[in-house]
């Protein structure tokens, strides 16, 4: 079943990468926004949606800050930040092998 589509104003697009760069659940974000949760899914199911886009991006935007105040602060000598930082690069270069071994040269 469809919904009416949804349109969010450019402020409302920031809202949701913001909520999202906070770990805000998609559900708690179309509460935020006061629109229909079902609608509002709908849209973040959809890979290519605008709303998926910028939920997405906020998510990458927030994680590359924490990583990069995670790195500045391991070259300054903060030995647990190192151990953090090293761990996070562990964890990516596994998931990359097993994203190659599942999907190929495709993902």
């Amino acid at each position: 079943m469809d919904l009416l589509p949804l349109r969010f104003s450019d402020e409302e697009m920031i809202d949701i990468e913001n909520l999202a760069g906070c770990n805000y659940a998609p559900e708690r974000i179309a509460l935020y926004l006061d629109v229909d949760k079902k609608a509002f899914l709908q849209l973040w199911y959809q890979k290519d949606s605008l709303v998926r886009q910028a939920y997405d991006r906020g998510q990458l935007v927030s994680e590359f800050k924490i990583n990069l105040k995670q790195k500045e602060n391991a070259e300054s000598g903060n030995i647990t930040a190192a151990q953090v930082f090293l761990k996070e690069a562990e964890r990516n270069e596994i998931n990359n092998i097993r994203n190659r071994i599942l999907f190929g040269d495709e993902y």
